[in-house]
């Protein structure tokens, strides 16, 4: 899909880290260590999502990648982060459209929902306006005004929305923001 994938030593460290946050939540609900398989299953996922986050995933998709059926992904999703995975996805969207509005306010609305797997620009600013209770379109001249002062970014933002370094930013983006996801 895109020109250049990550590498495997910043897959591992990713799965890794989520890993490590499953472990966390694992314990704070059991008071024990984690059941690996079942972590293990929710990091593939997270990673399948993050790869293909622009494209259309359903519970069918899930249910290849891991090898479980969509009921048990589903009570893994909602045993640890009180939520569905499908749910789960539209959060992660939503956050990284979100990053897309501050890292390149001068890309249409339209742009950075399709690449964050919204179909349709009115889906889009609806979900983004009941999440964070402000139109994409007011955020977004929030941060050109008052980023218009400030140097431009050195790299390209096109890169980081669409092309080469999107998975890196992606996986960053999730790893910052998990706790509220």
């Amino acid at each position: 899909m895109w020109d250049l994938k990550i590498s495997n030593a910043e897959k591992t460290l990713f799965t890794q880290k989520i890993m490590d946050d499953l472990y966390k939540r694992h314990f704070e609900i059991y008071g024990k260590h984690a059941h690996t398989e079942k972590a293990l299953c929710i990091a593939t996922v997270i990673n399948y999502i993050i790869e293909n986050i622009s494209e259309e995933i359903t519970l069918d998709d899930l249910e290849k990648i891991c090898g479980k059926t969509r009921f048990d992904i589903c009570r893994m999703f909602n045993l640890f982060y009180d939520v569905t995975p499908i749910k789960w996805m539209w959060r992660v969207r939503l956050a990284l459209a979100k990053e897309f509005i501050h890292l390149a306010p001068e890309w249409s609305l339209t742009d950075i929902s399709y690449a964050c797997g919204f179909s349709s620009l009115p889906h889009f600013s609806r979900s983004f306006s009941k999440t964070y209770n402000e139109t994409p379109l007011k955020l977004k001249q929030y941060v050109m005004k008052s980023t218009r002062q400030k140097a431009k970014k050195e790299s390209s933002e096109y890169d980081f929305i669409f092309g080469v370094q999107r998975n890196g930013f992606s996986r960053n983006m999730l790893l910052n923001n998990i706790n509220s996801l």
